[in-house]
Protein backbone atom coordinates (compact mmCIF):
# COMPACT_ATOMS: atom_id res chain seq x y z
CA UNK A 1 0.00 0.00 0.00
CA UNK A 2 2.72 2.42 0.91
CA UNK A 3 4.56 1.64 -2.75
CA UNK A 4 1.10 2.49 -4.16
CA UNK A 5 1.07 6.05 -2.36
CA UNK A 6 4.69 6.55 -3.53
CA UNK A 7 3.67 6.31 -7.38
CA UNK A 8 0.79 8.00 -7.18
CA UNK A 9 3.10 10.73 -5.18
CA UNK A 10 5.83 10.89 -7.54
CA UNK A 11 3.21 11.45 -10.74
CA UNK A 12 1.52 14.32 -8.37
CA UNK A 13 4.88 15.88 -8.32
CA UNK A 14 5.44 15.14 -11.55
CA UNK A 15 2.69 17.27 -12.49
CA UNK A 16 3.37 20.06 -10.48
CA UNK A 17 6.62 20.57 -11.28
CA UNK A 18 5.93 20.03 -15.37
CA UNK A 19 8.27 23.15 -15.99
CA UNK A 20 11.14 21.93 -14.76
CA UNK A 21 12.86 19.80 -17.46
CA UNK A 22 15.76 17.95 -15.05
CA UNK A 23 13.42 17.34 -12.63
CA UNK A 24 14.49 13.73 -10.91
CA UNK A 25 11.86 12.60 -8.13
CA UNK A 26 13.61 9.72 -5.69
CA UNK A 27 11.86 6.96 -4.06
CA UNK A 28 10.97 7.31 -0.68
CA UNK A 29 14.08 7.68 1.77
CA UNK A 30 13.29 6.93 5.57
CA UNK A 31 13.62 10.11 7.84
CA UNK A 32 16.34 10.20 10.47
CA UNK A 33 14.82 10.09 13.91
CA UNK A 34 17.42 13.01 14.97
CA UNK A 35 17.61 15.93 13.06
CA UNK A 36 14.07 14.85 11.44
CA UNK A 37 13.29 16.54 8.51
CA UNK A 38 10.22 18.56 7.23
CA UNK A 39 9.23 19.64 3.36
CA UNK A 40 11.08 22.04 2.24
CA UNK A 41 14.00 21.05 4.42
CA UNK A 42 17.57 20.74 2.00
CA UNK A 43 18.66 16.77 3.33
CA UNK A 44 21.53 15.07 3.31
CA UNK A 45 21.79 11.16 3.76
CA UNK A 46 23.23 9.57 7.32
CA UNK A 47 25.39 6.83 8.09
CA UNK A 48 22.34 4.48 8.12
CA UNK A 49 21.06 5.43 4.72
CA UNK A 50 18.18 7.65 6.08
CA UNK A 51 17.21 11.00 5.28
CA UNK A 52 18.44 14.20 8.16
CA UNK A 53 18.60 17.42 7.15
CA UNK A 54 21.49 19.09 6.04
CA UNK A 55 24.57 21.20 7.51
CA UNK A 56 26.52 21.27 5.07
CA UNK A 57 26.07 22.07 0.75
CA UNK A 58 28.65 19.51 -0.05
CA UNK A 59 26.46 16.83 1.21
CA UNK A 60 23.32 18.08 0.17
CA UNK A 61 21.19 15.53 -2.09
CA UNK A 62 17.93 17.33 -2.67
CA UNK A 63 14.70 18.83 -0.63
CA UNK A 64 12.06 17.16 1.00
CA UNK A 65 8.38 17.49 -1.84
CA UNK A 66 6.35 14.89 0.79
CA UNK A 67 6.05 13.20 3.52
CA UNK A 68 4.74 9.48 4.53
CA UNK A 69 3.91 7.82 7.51
CA UNK A 70 3.19 4.38 7.14
CA UNK A 71 2.16 4.26 10.89
CA UNK A 72 5.59 3.06 11.95
CA UNK A 73 8.28 5.17 10.40
CA UNK A 74 8.40 8.50 7.88
CA UNK A 75 9.50 8.39 4.04
CA UNK A 76 10.47 11.56 2.10
CA UNK A 77 10.26 11.43 -1.34
CA UNK A 78 13.51 13.48 -2.37
CA UNK A 79 13.94 16.17 -5.31
CA UNK A 80 16.64 17.64 -6.48
CA UNK A 81 15.69 20.01 -9.15
CA UNK A 82 12.52 21.90 -10.51
CA UNK A 83 10.91 24.55 -7.88
CA UNK A 84 9.78 24.09 -4.15
CA UNK A 85 9.04 26.38 -1.23
CA UNK A 86 12.08 26.43 1.29
CA UNK A 87 12.90 28.56 4.19
CA UNK A 88 15.87 30.84 3.89
CA UNK A 89 17.60 32.21 7.08
CA UNK A 90 18.14 36.00 6.26
CA UNK A 91 17.16 38.92 3.67
CA UNK A 92 17.39 37.44 -0.23
CA UNK A 93 16.94 39.50 -3.68
CA UNK A 94 15.11 37.69 -6.37
CA UNK A 95 17.74 35.69 -8.37
CA UNK A 96 20.41 35.45 -5.76
CA UNK A 97 22.45 32.68 -5.39
CA UNK A 98 21.36 30.25 -2.05
CA UNK A 99 23.67 27.47 0.15
CA UNK A 100 22.46 25.97 2.68
CA UNK A 101 22.97 27.47 6.04
CA UNK A 102 25.85 25.51 8.21
CA UNK A 103 24.57 27.01 11.43
CA UNK A 104 20.68 25.80 10.62
CA UNK A 105 20.22 22.62 9.20
CA UNK A 106 17.67 22.12 6.38
CA UNK A 107 17.53 26.20 5.88
CA UNK A 108 19.24 27.80 3.33
CA UNK A 109 21.22 31.50 3.29
CA UNK A 110 22.27 33.66 0.77
CA UNK A 111 25.27 32.25 -0.76
CA UNK A 112 29.25 33.74 -0.76
CA UNK A 113 32.47 33.10 -2.49
CA UNK A 114 33.60 29.59 -2.29
CA UNK A 115 29.92 28.41 -0.71
CA UNK A 116 28.44 25.89 -3.27
CA UNK A 117 25.24 26.90 -4.36
CA UNK A 118 22.17 24.93 -4.46
CA UNK A 119 18.92 27.07 -5.58
CA UNK A 120 18.53 30.54 -6.67
CA UNK A 121 15.92 32.81 -4.89
CA UNK A 122 12.35 33.60 -6.86
CA UNK A 123 11.62 36.01 -4.58
CA UNK A 124 12.53 39.09 -2.63
CA UNK A 125 12.47 38.51 1.28
CA UNK A 126 13.00 41.76 3.43
CA UNK A 127 13.47 39.15 6.69
CA UNK A 128 13.98 35.32 7.18
CA UNK A 129 11.21 33.56 6.13
CA UNK A 130 9.68 30.63 3.21
CA UNK A 131 10.15 31.24 -0.69
CA UNK A 132 10.13 29.33 -3.49
CA UNK A 133 13.70 28.76 -5.10
CA UNK A 134 14.89 27.03 -8.10
CA UNK A 135 16.83 23.92 -7.14
CA UNK A 136 20.11 23.83 -9.31
CA UNK A 137 23.00 21.45 -8.66
CA UNK A 138 22.00 19.24 -6.75
CA UNK A 139 23.75 15.74 -5.94
CA UNK A 140 26.47 15.45 -3.01
CA UNK A 141 29.81 15.87 -4.24
CA UNK A 142 31.73 13.41 -1.85
CA UNK A 143 28.80 11.00 -3.50
CA UNK A 144 31.55 10.65 -6.86
CA UNK A 145 35.53 10.64 -6.97
CA UNK A 146 36.93 10.13 -3.76
CA UNK A 147 38.70 13.48 -2.77
CA UNK A 148 36.77 14.71 -4.97
CA UNK A 149 35.97 18.97 -4.32
CA UNK A 150 33.53 21.47 -5.42
CA UNK A 151 33.72 25.53 -5.09
CA UNK A 152 31.43 27.93 -6.70
CA UNK A 153 30.71 31.63 -6.44
CA UNK A 154 27.78 33.75 -7.99
CA UNK A 155 27.58 36.48 -10.14
CA UNK A 156 25.32 39.07 -9.31
CA UNK A 157 23.71 40.75 -12.44
CA UNK A 158 26.31 42.79 -13.92
CA UNK A 159 26.40 45.58 -16.67
CA UNK A 160 29.33 44.79 -19.03
CA UNK A 161 31.21 48.23 -19.02
CA UNK A 162 34.32 47.18 -20.72
CA UNK A 163 35.09 46.99 -24.57
CA UNK A 164 38.60 44.94 -24.45
CA UNK A 165 39.94 41.43 -23.04
CA UNK A 166 42.03 42.05 -19.65
CA UNK A 167 41.74 42.62 -16.03
CA UNK A 168 39.26 45.26 -15.98
CA UNK A 169 36.92 42.83 -17.70
CA UNK A 170 37.18 40.29 -14.91
CA UNK A 171 33.96 40.90 -13.07
CA UNK A 172 33.88 38.62 -9.43
CA UNK A 173 35.08 41.35 -6.92
CA UNK A 174 36.73 38.62 -5.27
CA UNK A 175 38.50 35.98 -7.06
CA UNK A 176 37.70 32.45 -6.64
CA UNK A 177 40.95 31.30 -5.30
CA UNK A 178 41.23 26.85 -4.36
CA UNK A 179 43.02 27.61 -1.10
CA UNK A 180 45.81 24.47 -1.23
CA UNK A 181 43.07 22.82 -3.68
CA UNK A 182 44.20 19.39 -2.86
CA UNK A 183 42.98 17.78 -6.31
CA UNK A 184 45.14 17.34 -9.18
CA UNK A 185 43.18 18.54 -12.25
CA UNK A 186 39.58 21.27 -12.22
CA UNK A 187 36.88 21.63 -14.03
CA UNK A 188 35.73 25.33 -14.52
CA UNK A 189 32.62 26.34 -16.11
CA UNK A 190 30.26 29.73 -16.23
CA UNK A 191 26.53 29.35 -16.62
CA UNK A 192 24.89 32.16 -16.85
CA UNK A 193 22.57 34.29 -18.77
CA UNK A 194 23.38 36.98 -20.69
CA UNK A 195 20.96 40.23 -22.31
CA UNK A 196 20.67 43.68 -23.28
CA UNK A 197 19.73 45.69 -19.92
CA UNK A 198 15.98 45.42 -20.92
CA UNK A 199 16.80 48.27 -23.37
CA UNK A 200 16.92 49.20 -27.05
CA UNK A 201 20.37 49.03 -29.18
CA UNK A 202 21.69 45.17 -28.70
CA UNK A 203 24.95 43.65 -27.31
CA UNK A 204 27.47 41.69 -28.52
CA UNK A 205 29.05 40.10 -25.91
CA UNK A 206 32.42 37.73 -25.39
CA UNK A 207 32.77 35.65 -22.11
CA UNK A 208 36.04 33.82 -20.61
CA UNK A 209 36.81 32.43 -17.33
CA UNK A 210 40.32 34.14 -16.49
CA UNK A 211 43.29 33.30 -13.91
CA UNK A 212 42.13 36.14 -11.91
CA UNK A 213 45.07 38.50 -13.37
CA UNK A 214 43.41 39.07 -16.96
CA UNK A 215 44.70 36.50 -18.78
CA UNK A 216 42.10 34.05 -20.55
CA UNK A 217 41.92 29.90 -19.67
CA UNK A 218 40.68 27.98 -22.32
CA UNK A 219 38.56 29.80 -25.45
CA UNK A 220 36.11 31.95 -25.00
CA UNK A 221 32.60 32.20 -26.65
CA UNK A 222 30.53 34.88 -27.74
CA UNK A 223 26.60 35.90 -27.65
CA UNK A 224 25.02 37.46 -30.19
CA UNK A 225 21.79 40.12 -29.08
CA UNK A 226 21.91 42.39 -32.11
CA UNK A 227 18.23 43.39 -32.41
CA UNK A 228 18.06 46.95 -31.56
CA UNK A 229 14.46 47.47 -30.75
CA UNK A 230 13.45 44.21 -28.75
CA UNK A 231 14.41 43.18 -25.51
CA UNK A 232 17.01 39.90 -25.73
CA UNK A 233 18.34 37.42 -23.73
CA UNK A 234 20.36 34.23 -24.26
CA UNK A 235 21.90 31.21 -21.78
CA UNK A 236 25.93 31.20 -22.00
CA UNK A 237 28.03 28.15 -20.97
CA UNK A 238 31.67 28.90 -20.77
CA UNK A 239 33.96 25.31 -19.89
CA UNK A 240 37.77 25.27 -19.03
CA UNK A 241 40.05 22.43 -17.65
CA UNK A 242 43.28 23.12 -16.00
CA UNK A 243 46.35 20.61 -14.71
CA UNK A 244 46.86 21.59 -10.75
CA UNK A 245 49.28 20.65 -7.91
CA UNK A 246 47.51 20.01 -4.45
CA UNK A 247 49.50 22.22 -2.95
CA UNK A 248 48.15 25.20 -5.66
CA UNK A 249 45.84 27.70 -4.57
CA UNK A 250 44.68 28.94 -8.58
CA UNK A 251 42.69 31.87 -8.68
CA UNK A 252 39.31 32.00 -11.21
CA UNK A 253 37.19 34.86 -12.39
CA UNK A 254 35.06 35.88 -14.80
CA UNK A 255 35.66 37.80 -17.86
CA UNK A 256 33.02 39.45 -20.02
CA UNK A 257 33.96 42.62 -22.32
CA UNK A 258 31.23 44.00 -24.99
CA UNK A 259 32.33 44.27 -29.32
CA UNK A 260 31.13 44.93 -32.25
CA UNK A 261 30.04 48.37 -30.99
CA UNK A 262 26.87 46.98 -29.76
CA UNK A 263 27.45 47.61 -26.02
CA UNK A 264 24.51 47.25 -23.76
CA UNK A 265 25.43 43.95 -22.41
CA UNK A 266 24.92 42.90 -18.85
CA UNK A 267 25.34 39.10 -17.35
CA UNK A 268 24.61 37.38 -14.14
CA UNK A 269 25.75 33.68 -13.33
CA UNK A 270 27.59 31.03 -11.36
CA UNK A 271 31.05 30.20 -11.45
CA UNK A 272 31.79 26.58 -10.66
CA UNK A 273 34.92 24.74 -10.15
CA UNK A 274 35.14 20.69 -9.96
CA UNK A 275 38.67 19.51 -8.45
CA UNK A 276 39.21 16.06 -8.70
CA UNK A 277 42.59 13.92 -7.66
Amino acid sequence: MRRIFVVMGALLLLVALAGAQATVIKYAVKLSSTNTPAIGDVVKLNSSGELEKCNDANDAIGFVAMIEDDGTDKWGVVVNAGVIKAHITGAVDAGDSLTVDGTSPGDLKEASVGDRVVAVALATLTTAGDTNVLITGMGAITSGVSGAKIWQAPLDLTNITVTGRGDSAELLSTNLTLNNCGVDSVKIQFTGTVDDRRGSGGAVVKVAISDGSGNIIGDSTVVYLVDLAFYQSASVVVTAVQDVSPTDSPSYNVMAWCTNGLTNGRIKGILTVVGTP
